[in-house]
């Protein structure tokens, strides 16, 4: 027989903790209480009731769910190539110590027959990131990948460009777009969505062509400190980045909305570097709790100038040990049903969206000043 351990206790009421509140503060108003961080308000506490209606379904399993799990995310190592042997050999490294991607930071085209020599790219994701030449790069990437006779389909990864966006032959490969940080929330995903509005109309007005634009997109979130509201901003951009698509005119599979997280650089000084190891990860957890695709730890190279290895290793062993020792890839959704993030959830979908509308009301974001996107947030 089942046996129920709280059926005698009261399920307290919404009134029942609002008095106690009340009660606590002594005359206060419970309004003191209330919060804003980053544009985004906040209340005390959270019940049931503050709930959306439905609730967003983001427990969906990634495509590689029989080989990695329901639930995996990319590990990326950064690698700054200056030459490409050695690049060659730390990649190599990495990926045989748990990063399940590199990042090669680029100045010119690489030889790639010597960058990515014995990587097999079919089991692993590849990311570019240069500032110019990024179309001779794709197409240099394209034509290695046919010679090679590779799965273009296994092909999984991104590239990263400074100036104009293009699309791969590479079904997979993505490209990778990124917020400018923002200290408004709403802002800030709003700005997103209107520079992924901008270079889709920017290269086609046909809808089966924004479909392939949209799908790909590589969205990157710059993580910030606030735990819970970074949550919350990951699973709001995969609502909007849907809501997008369906304002084109289709609708895109959460699982082919495709997000990654950055963490931030480590320039400022310190008295205790490994402060920044507590940060990094707390960063990392907020992320993959969201539901990001793909982690991307910079290196820790300015708090360990004479040990880079170190500084590198304990960027890639975050998201091992957050997968081997907190088990967070067990779970699709783990905040899903929580009444405060599922709130602030809704909340930035709703207030982004509105931001959004503003923007393509005015021209979209290219038609838009500084002091007019500043004014967006007020």
């Amino acid at each position: 027989m089942e046996q129920r351990l709280f059926d005698d206790f009261k399920k307290p009421a919404f009134d029942d903790w609002q008095n106690q509140i009340i009660e606590e503060l002594k005359g206060k108003p419970i309004e003191k209480l209330n919060w804003k961080i980053a544009g985004v308000e906040g209340k005390p506490f959270y019940t049931a009731d503050d709930l959306p209606n439905p609730l967003p379904q983001l427990q969906v399993p990634n495509h590689q769910a029989e080989a990695l799990g329901i639930r995996n995310w990319v590990n990326y190592q950064v690698i700054d190539v200056v030459a490409e042997k050695e690049a060659n050999e730390k990649a190599l490294l990495a990926l045989n110590s748990g990063a399940t991607g590199i990042i090669f930071q680029l100045k010119t085209i690489p030889n790639f027959d010597l960058l990515l020599k014995d990587v097999l790219i079919n089991y692993c994701h590849i990311g570019f990131k240069i500032e110019h030449q990024a179309q001779q790069l794709l197409s240099s990437f394209e034509s290695f990948v046919k010679a090679k006779e590779v799965d273009e389909k296994g092909v999984r990864g991104f590239l990263h460009a400074g100036e104009e966006q293009f699309l791969s032959k590479l079904p997979n490969f993505k490209i990778f777009i990124s917020e400018e940080k923002n200290e408004n929330t709403h802002l800030g995903l709003a700005l997103l969505l209107a520079k992924t509005i901008d270079v889709i109309d920017q290269n086609t007005n046909k809808a089966a062509e924004a479909q392939a634009w949209l799908k790909q997109f590589q969205f990157n979130l710059n993580v910030g400190e606030s735990y819970f509201i970074e949550i919350a901003r990951h699973r709001a951009l995969r609502i909007l980045v849907g809501q997008l698509a369906n304002a084109y005119g289709f609708d895109l599979a959460l699982n082919d909305i495709e997000i990654s997280s950055s963490s931030g650089h480590w320039n400022e000084p310190t008295k205790d570097e490994y402060n920044y190891l507590l940060r990094a990860t707390t960063e990392a957890m907020t992320a993959i709790i969201g539901g990001a695709n793909a982690v991307i730890i910079q290196p820790f190279h300015h708090l360990f100038p004479k040990n880079t290895a170190q500084g590198e290793r304990i960027a890639r062993n975050i998201s091992t040990i957050l997968k081997d020792e907190s088990y967070l890839d067990k779970t699709l959704d783990p905040s899903a049903g929580s009444y405060y993030i599922e709130s602030l959830t809704a909340q930035l979908v709703e207030k982004s969206w509105a931001i959004l509308q503003q923007i393509e009301e005015k021209g979209g974001l290219k038609s838009l000043s500084e002091k007019d996107i500043n004014a967006l947030a007020l």
